[in-house]
């Protein structure tokens, strides 16, 4: 056991002397494209789209970062957990017949509209490499992050946008199959593979205060809802405000005696 902590103090004091790390956390903004194949959330909502298949949405993050776990000359461990809410619309346009009022079909369309949110508690791990040693503040980062979903809701409705005449017959008016609530069958967790990078801008150098911009790309990896084609990929740019302090030189030093 003696051998063993003998090796791991030496091994921590022989890590490059100008490693940055960072605490601190952050607001970050995402534009996602939603991919998915369905008519339904459930088949108790009724609906005549003829399938849902692509949406854009809007994410909104608060998270807390640590950039300190050293694992090589150029590697870091690094944890981020937040809050994010997730937003999507999706539209979907079916043309149709409708009767004008001389009695004659008209081309016209429908339009279905669903909208979705989801709210999550997230917590990822990255590997962060330092590409240049003498440009520590410039890290790149992969890794996977985990999702918490603890609330969601939906709202949709079918619309008649053209003609500029005419309504639905069960309505009596130009929408219908409005529903809202909770999305049914939502999964508790979702999985995503990011890569991407993050830069250190020092703002007051002698209390080590700085701003941490950072954009990653993020690969959905798992469903939404359960027996629903329902995915979501994003490219994400967060602003955080951290403490990066350089590290201290060791004293035991390749090459140097005490």
């Amino acid at each position: 056991m003696r051998w063993l902590t003998v090796h791991v103090v030496i091994w921590l004091s022989l890590l490059p002397a100008q490693a940055q790390y960072s605490v601190g956390g952050g607001f970050g903004m995402a534009l996602a494209s939603h991919t998915a194949h369905f008519r339904s959330l459930s088949p108790d909502i009724p609906t005549c789209c003829p399938g849902f298949e692509k949406a854009t949405g809007i994410e909104w993050e608060l998270a807390a970062t640590y950039d300190g776990f050293p694992l090589g000359t150029r590697l870091r461990l690094l944890l981020e957990a937040g809050y994010q809410r997730q937003d999507a619309t999706f539209r979907q346009y079916e043309p149709t017949t409708v009767a004008s009022p001389s009695g004659q079909g008209v081309p016209g369309t429908f339009e279905h509209e669903l909208r979705t949110i989801r709210q999550l508690l997230t917590t990822r791990l990255l590997l962060g490499y330092t590409p240049v040693v003498e440009l520590p503040q410039w890290q790149l980062r992969a890794g996977f992050q985990v999702g918490w979903t603890f609330a969601t809701a939906f709202w949709q409705r079918e619309r008649l946008v053209e003609p500029d005449y005419g309504y639905f017959a069960d309505t009596g008016t130009r929408t219908r199959n409005e529903r809202s609530g909770r999305i049914p069958g939502a999964l508790p967790v979702s999985l995503a593979f990011g890569i991407g990078t993050r830069y250190l801008l020092p703002i007051f150098p002698e209390q080590h205060i700085a701003l941490q911009p950072s954009l990653m790309g993020w690969l959905g990896l798992t469903r939404f809802v359960r027996d629903r084609t329902w995915q979501a990929h994003a490219l994400a740019f967060s602003l955080g405000l951290v403490y990066a302090p350089l590290e201290l030189p060791s004293p035991l030093q390749p090459g140097t005696r005490p």
